[in-house]
């Protein structure tokens, strides 16, 4: 004997989800009382886990065949819709086959104290309204109080469960373009408001639709049997069934359970629950009189199935004493040929199969005990893994790539947790991608940008630096640095008024620029696309990050404006020559070591030998103190005077208390610090704590970043006597020159000296300034005067025209900067005398003294012997020999540098002899 289970069970089996819902048979059982064995040895371990019914007394309760059926019908619904424990899924509800039954039912219930036909005749005035009051009753009250909460809460579960999702796609969709994360932005509400809109709308609607019936009602115009006529009110259509014809309504009740089924199982485009059921239901039917009401019920699904195509999702079984033959169709006579050909062609559409499928039992079945059938959730766990992956997955992949893309930037990407390349393209909000100061005065260039986008004609600068660092101090030399650089980029930006208008781009190369490579490949992309983008200014650390971005942007042939690299090599390509597209505002470490070496040749008497330690990071990846370092070798070995004891190196990962202890031992007159500035503070508290006596320290430019916050405490230690070297101050502008007249103050020296921007880095806010004055400058020039007011984008001015203009700063076109003139006549696009400034600690440093042309209309304030043993160019490109340029008339015989009367008794040099004698 086969398996009885194993057949069944591939009969309610429902196929996979991609896949059509098959037609399924009506199983007649024969065999007399074997029947009834056999038919629960086929179903028996099934009826707990499928939408299950089951008839098996088909004795007269009622005297009125019609009303049997009404009552096997609603005895049907009920048992099919109870819930199938562990099935994951919400039962079957048979609205359609409901609203029949109720309105038969009508046949049956007088009002008390009517008088006329009931059910009343169409539009009789007084028995049409009490038929549609009783209508609103049973709709507001369906199935009792108590079950109506529970449907109307199924039913609002279900629409949730479809439109929900859809509410969360609508939400991404609506927010491709948009950041989805509103912490100040009301625009990215909109994309919120849309998804709760349609999650909102869908849900209620539907809810509604569904618990009224309304949504499944629109059935009854698509049926032949009573069919409900076009804009038919469902009081006046629930009047015509209760009217009409008993077999006419027999085949609609039958019609409407089987459609009820077919809509728990049909595959919407909506995610409903009807794409996780995987087991169809199963009917049992007991038919022991073949003019009974179960026998009639099995002949009217046949005919409903014939007549209409609907091939119901449903198992049934029915043992029966014999299986009817079916009636032979009369022949139609010859002239009614056409509508026999229509009838067939019908018929032929429906591709309905015979669904009798009859099995007899001629002796007793073999009787197996089977385990009852557990609920299959396959199919279940995968629709709520699909609903859940919509809801969870589906946002969290989203907020990944919001994540990614630096909350949804185009030209941004998130690296290593840092939001690398150009973060104010789109103007989207910041969130908490930034330190709390950066993000404010990203805000105010943002509104800066706005106004020059409304002027219509405006070009783009970036300014590359390094924004990253979030959970560190406000004083630490990144922040102070970066805040410097946004600041001044925003003073340039409020005053410039004529056209082009200036839109600064900001792009962040990451935590100690370990990121610009990728920040700089992200601007070139945006370059071969927008020919608005001019150049690149900042760059302002010789790290090696910044020069694989330098790279990256010569291939792309963008000008670049660096503001406080001053490693000799910046700008070096791979073929080992100078980047034509980079050019530098501030001085060479080269030219910066002579400064240091020549001014502290000046803090002694002459003859003395003065001892030296040279204290470096030894970092790989940082050019700027390797090279310094190795200048500052340089020059202390050309000249006898000075003694090298030692060099200390430490790195970020420690070295710099032993560096100090090191240096303390050897008892120098002089340490050169070439660190970076982040260590400066720890470094000079080592060596006070050594009790190294009154050395002198003289510290590279980078210790400029540490001076806003930490500069007056510097200042106030008593066994270290600290200077450093500045690339640019306000106070320069303050010094007297020969005659004792004052340089003529820029706009922004101006600014800064009215006790302006106080708590920057001067390093890093001038040379910034002037890189981007600098910059607009040349896109400035290289705009026709006929078209600088309205040019299209095809009538701007090249990248490679911007480059030779840059070119062309030198001699009467240098450009006077607040860091001092600027005149690119030096090799490799070194800015030529550059002015190097030697400073005390203080908030803003205070200058001692500086070489170099700070304004070319008045006399320099130089320091005698100690520039004129700096060299005005100084580059690895040039010539090897003497660094001072043999014949420079900004050094030979220059009137300020003899017998300046600023030098002799200076109180910041102390009298110092060699001074006087120099």
């Amino acid at each position: 004997m086969s398996d009885l289970r194993g057949v069944v069970e591939q009969l309610i089996r429902r196929p996979a989800f991609w896949r059509a819902d098959p037609p399924l048979p009506i199983l007649y059982v024969t065999g007399g009382s074997h029947a009834s064995v056999a038919v629960e040895t086929l179903v028996g371990a099934f009826q707990n886990g499928v939408p299950f019914a089951r008839a098996e007394d088909d004795g007269a309760t009622e005297s009125d065949p019609h009303r049997r059926l009404l009552k096997l019908v609603e005895a049907l619904a009920a048992e099919m819709g109870k819930p199938v424990n562990g099935s994951l899924l919400p039962p079957p509800r048979f609205p359609l086959a409901q609203f029949v039954i109720w309105a038969r039912e009508q046949c049956h219930g007088r009002p008390e104290g009517f008088e006329g036909d009931w059910p009343p005749r169409f539009r009789t005035n007084n028995g049409y309204g009490e038929f549609k009051h009783r209508f609103r009753g049973w709709q507001r009250s369906k199935y009792g109080s108590e079950h109506r909460t529970r449907t109307s809460a199924d039913f609002a579960f279900r629409a949730a469960v479809a439109w929900v999702p859809v509410g969360t796609l609508a939400v991404w969709l609506a927010g491709t373009k948009t950041d989805l994360i509103p912490w100040d932005n009301l625009v990215a509400l909109v994309p919120w408001a849309v998804g709760l809109a349609v999650m909102l709308v869908g849900t209620v609607f539907q809810g509604l639709m569904s618990v009224t019936g309304s949504l499944f009602y629109r059935s009854f115009r698509r049926q032949p049997y009573v069919t409900r006529r076009r804009f038919e009110r469902l009081p006046q259509y629930a009047l015509r069934v209760a009217n009409a014809d008993a077999a006419e309504a027999e085949q609609l009740l039958v019609h409407a359970l089987l459609r009820d089924l077919r809509e728990a199982y049909k595959k919407r485009v909506l995610p409903w629950p009807n794409w996780g059921r995987e087991c169809y239901a199963l009917l049992v039917l007991k038919v022991t009189d073949p003019g009974g009401v179960h026998a009639r019920f099995l002949r009217l699904m046949e005919r409903t199935t014939e007549e209409t195509g609907l091939l119901p999702p449903l198992v049934v079984v029915a043992s029966v004493p014999d299986v009817t033959p079916r009636s032979p169709r009369s022949p139609m006579s010859l002239g009614r040929v056409s509508e026999a050909v229509r009838r067939w062609r019908t018929e032929a559409a429906r591709r309905v199969p015979d669904l009798r499928l009859r099995i007899d039992t001629p002796g007793p079945p073999e009787v197996t005990a089977f385990q009852p059938r557990r609920p299959r959730r396959s199919r279940a766990v995968g629709y709520w893994s699909v609903v859940l992956a919509v809801l969870l997955v589906l946002p969290g992949w989203g907020g990944f790539q919001w994540w990614d893309r630096c909350g949804g930037r185009d030209w941004a990407e998130m690296k290593g947790g840092e939001c690398v390349g150009i973060l104010n393209w789109e103007r989207l909000n910041y969130g908490r991608l930034f330190n709390r100061d950066v993000r404010a005065w990203l805000s105010k260039i943002d509104v800066n940008n706005q106004q020059a986008e409304k002027s219509g004609n405006y070009v783009d600068v970036v300014l590359f630096g390094e924004y990253s660092p979030w959970n560190v101090d406000p004083d630490d030399p990144r922040v102070v640095s970066g805040l410097s650089e946004l600041a001044a980029a925003e003073y340039v930006q409020s005053n410039v008024h004529s056209s082009p208008r200036l839109r600064i781009l900001v792009a962040n190369g990451g935590d100690d620029f370990s990121k610009a490579p990728e920040a700089a490949r992200q601007i070139a992309a945006m370059a071969e696309g927008n020919r608005k983008l001019m150049g690149v200014v900042g760059l302002p650390r010789s790290l090696s990050g910044i020069r694989e971005a330098i790279e990256v942007l010569h291939k792309a042939k963008i000008p670049m404006v660096s503001s406080t690299a001053t490693a000799d090599t910046m700008g070096t390509i791979a073929s080992g020559n100078h980047s034509q597209y980079y050019f530098h505002v501030g001085p060479t470490s080269h030219r910066e070591a002579w400064m240091g070496v020549s001014f502290a040749r000046s803090l002694f008497a002459a003859g003395k030998r003065i001892k030296v330690v040279i204290v470096k990071d030894r970092t790989s990846k940082d050019h700027y103190t390797g090279n310094l370092a190795d200048d500052f070798k340089a020059v202390l070995q050309k000249q006898a005077i000075f003694k090298i004891v030692d060099e200390l190196p430490y790195s970020a990962h420690g070295g710099l208390p032993p560096a100090a202890a090191g240096a303390c031992r050897r008892e120098p007159d002089v340490i050169f610090y070439a660190g970076r500035a982040v260590d400066f503070v720890d470094f000079l508290t080592a060596v006070e704590g050594r009790r190294c006596g009154k050395v002198k320290v003289i510290a590279a430019d980078d210790v400029a970043r540490v001076m806003p916050h930490h500069g007056e405490a510097i200042a106030a230690m008593k066994q270290v006597d600290v200077y450093y070297l500045g690339l640019a101050g306000r106070w320069l502008w303050e010094l007297p020159g020969k005659s004792g007249e004052r340089p003529t103050r820029t706009r922004f020296a101006n600014h800064l000296l009215d006790n302006q921007l106080t708590d920057m880095s001067e390093d890093n806010l001038i040379l910034t300034y002037d890189a981007i004055s600098l910059m607009y400058q040349a896109i400035s020039d290289a705009f026709e005067p006929e078209t600088a007011e309205e040019a299209r984008e095809d009538e701007l001015p090249g990248r490679g025209e911007i480059k030779q203009r840059l070119e062309g700063t030198t001699l009467r076109d240098a450009w006077e900067g607040t860091s001092g003139l600027i005149d690119f006549r030096g090799a490799g696009h070194e800015p030529y005398d550059k002015v190097i400034a030697v400073m005390r600690p203080g908030r803003q440093g205070i200058p001692v003294l500086y070489c170099g042309t700070l304004d070319p209309d008045h006399a320099r304030k130089s320091q005698g012997e100690v520039c004129k043993g700096v060299p005005a160019s100084v580059s690895p490109y040039a010539n090897e020999g003497d660094p001072v340029i043999e014949g420079d008339p900004a050094i030979e015989g220059d009137p300020a540098i003899e017998g300046d009367p600023a030098i002799e008794g200076d109180p910041a040099i102390g009298g110092d002899p060699a001074v006087r004698q120099g």
